[in-house]
């Protein structure tokens, strides 16, 4: 529900500061946070990531600082479930004048302790981008929301709704109603949790190492001998298991795949069955 402010927000920004042309994003991420860059005529520079798959801010070279329209974070983290430091990030982007927007669309299924959000460290100068998306399983619906920044919330309010991004009165309905339960929320993370170590066992059932995530619903598992092409065809031929190969999500997912535990349990446990494990 909040990939069009995803690609959008770049194109958005630069009209408010056409002085800057650069986004910076996790080098390992989403490609939409490169590509939204790319749609905008800016610079695309991703930011190395560190060993735990989250986002270094020391690497972040001066000149391009100098440039940033934006500073992507993403926790919990897609491809690899990282949770970065929110806190660092705001303050970064406050010593540096750059807007931080943190994708949160995963937040609900942190697993290494509680839910985070850069609003815990004040509004000044950051967004949270929330979507139903993942947390109601309503991707048809195209509903999210953004919080922050009282200034960069009303430019966007404002901006936007000449665009014509106003969401439609039923949809609207049904996101209110979704956001007022969090029952449905409960048991989806139950789910997806459960998937996630049958997922593990798997993998170890067929001699693959893999833990799980801090956050988000995806096993990111190193390939044998650093082929994921060749990984990924023998999950499809053996246990019926489609993967994406971690180079979707930039160089730095090279010889990794991303499995996501979305199918339904019983499929789940065909695969299970499938492994022997």
């Amino acid at each position: 529900g909040s990939k069009e402010l995803v690609v959008g927000l770049p194109q958005l920004l630069r009209l408010r500061n056409p002085d800057r042309d650069t986004v910076l994003y996790p080098s390992l991420s989403y490609p939409s946070y490169a590509m939204g860059a790319e749609l905008a005529g800016c610079r695309a520079v991703p930011v190395p990531v560190d060993d735990a798959w989250c986002i270094d801010l020391s690497a972040i070279d001066a000149a391009d600082a100098d440039r940033a329209l934006v500073l992507w974070v993403n926790t919990p983290g897609n491809p690899a479930g990282g949770l970065d430091d929110l806190g660092a990030a705001a303050a970064w982007g406050r010593e540096h004048g750059v807007p931080v927007v943190s994708d949160e669309c995963y937040v609900e299924f942190t697993w290494n302790g509680p839910g985070r959000s850069i609003l815990q460290h004040g509004s000044e100068g950051v967004l949270a981008v929330h979507s139903l998306s993942k947390r109601s399983n309503l991707a048809g619906l195209r509903v999210g929301f953004y919080a922050g920044d009282p200034d960069l919330v009303s430019y966007l309010g404002e901006v936007r709704k000449h665009q014509g991004f106003m969401v439609p009165g039923p949809a609207q309905a049904a996101g209110v109603a979704a956001l007022s339960d969090q029952v449905h929320v409960d048991v989806q993370r139950d789910r997806y949790l459960g998937r996630l170590q049958v997922l593990v066992g798997v993998m170890a059932a067929i001699g693959i190492e893999a833990v799980l995530p801090e956050g988000a619903f995806y096993l990111w598992v190193e390939a044998p001998d650093g082929d994921a092409w060749a990984f990924g065809r023998r999950l499809a031929a053996g246990l019926g298991v489609v993967v994406s190969p971690g180079e979707f999500y930039g160089e730095a997912g090279t010889g990794h795949v991303r499995l996501a535990a979305v199918a339904v349990d019983e499929r789940i446990d065909l695969v299970r069955e499938r492994s022997g494990a």
